[in-house]
């Protein structure tokens, strides 16, 4: 009876401990393949949600980084969390906490928290210089005139490791009667002198740890200075150029102009799109309650290929081609073609007999398309040359508005 009883107790239990590892593996299997990002997480005992930023007493070299524990199964979840490359990360004798190597120098950084075996995560900012201030009162004021200045710093350790906002001048700007000023506190309220035309600057930095120094946030007292100008080509195919700058403040706007050759401008604001085939100067220039300030000049290349200008773009009712040479073969495209951008489809050709029977094109060298049916989006024409140029296939972005 024991022998016919016993395979039936072998298999039984195989069965069992088949049932629990294959069990295991699904337990296993689900923890990696959940997706729980922490809620909050604590950093040097205070604690933050994603996006915010910790401000860690200067005198520190390192943290802990805990989260909210979480039971899956029998166990919690374990911390997982990664550094920029100015910081660094060490276990600790728990699972749930970490401990943050701060950056020698003091650079600020950021981490990402979650569990391990999970994708999700929380992003906190880690920052031991004191704060930027915050400027408030004495928007721009011209030469003669004087304004009460504020300057805040959201500064958390004022009471042990204090700060100074520092005050400095250029030109002919005074703070509280000198070129510098520094006052002992989170808060400093100055009046401001403009006698010719310069600059002021506020920041704060913490004597106890080496006048460690926040941003400096500087302000002009002036006509308007064109701040970090720089332009690159935006559309190969029309000799498309966008230029960028540095807004210089509130109640500014901005002149643009061509000084030589021939050009298209499209202002946005302080920056601007430019169109040209042949060249040309464009200036810009800041206008604000002072003046006018200074220009800024630069120079854009001309076009290569058949085309010297296309406009306008965008676009409503007319597209008008403008040509370079004498409307003779040699300088005629075989053919130009309209495709929509998102379907590729071809929508508008024009052959190069077509091109030679337009009386315009002819004279001056130049092409109207109606455009008007066709619905709002972005275009791209092809502009194919003939065998005897040299020119490549040019491309333009058209946008139909």
């Amino acid at each position: 009876m024991r022998d016919s009883i016993w395979p039936l107790k072998s298999n039984y239990n195989h069965t069992k401990k088949l049932f629990i590892f294959v069990l295991f593996l699904v337990i296993v299997s689900t923890e990696s393949a959940l997706a729980i990002t922490p809620q909050r997480v604590n950093v040097d005992g205070i604690w933050y949600t994603d996006g915010q930023t910790a401000y860690i007493r200067c005198d520190k070299t390192s943290i802990s980084v805990y989260i909210d524990l979480i039971l899956f199964g029998s166990q919690y979840l374990k911390i997982r969390v990664t550094s920029t490359p100015n910081f660094s990360v060490s276990n600790t004798q728990s699972n749930k906490m970490k401990t943050l190597n701060l950056d020698p120098a003091r650079i600020n950084g950021s981490i990402e928290v979650g569990y391990v075996n999970n994708n999700g995560h929380i992003r906190v900012y880690i920052q031991q210089r004191p704060p930027d201030p915050i400027i408030t009162g004495g928007s721009n004021f011209c030469v003669g005139n004087s304004a009460s200045i504020t300057a805040t710093s959201n500064y958390n350790f004022q009471i042990t490791h204090p700060v100074n906002l520092v005050w400095q001048t250029t030109g002919g700007v005074t703070v509280n009667g000198s070129s510098s000023y520094t006052q002992t506190g989170v808060s400093s309220t100055v009046t401001v002198a403009n006698i010719s035309n310069g600059t002021y600057s506020v920041k704060a930095v913490g004597p106890s740890c080496g006048n460690l120094e926040s941003t400096a946030i500087n302000s002009t007292l002036s006509t308007p200075i064109i701040i970090n100008p720089n332009y690159w080509l935006f559309d190969p195919g029309s000799n498309m150029w966008q230029f960028s700058q540095t807004s210089g403040g509130s109640g500014v706007t901005y002149s643009f102009y061509v000084s030589s050759g021939s050009a298209i401008l499209n202002p946005q604001n302080q920056d601007c799109f430019i169109t040209t085939s042949e060249g040309a100067t464009v200036c810009v220039s800041g206008i604000n309650s002072c003046g006018t300030g200074t220009p800024y000049c630069f120079y854009i290349p001309p076009a290569s290929g058949f085309l010297k200008a296309i406009y306008p773009n965008p676009a409503t009712d007319i597209l008008s081609l403008e040509f370079k040479g004498d409307g003779t073969s040699n300088t005629t495209p075989y053919e130009l073609v309209l495709f929509s951008e998102k379907s590729m489809n071809e929508v508008k050709r024009l052959s190069s007999n077509e091109i030679l029977a337009n009386e315009s094109f002819l004279i001056n060298q130049k092409l109207e398309m109606d455009v008007r049916n066709l619905p709002r989006g972005v275009y791209i024409l092809h502009i194919v040359p003939n065998s005897k140029s040299n020119f490549p296939v040019q491309k333009h972005r058209i946008i139909l508005e």
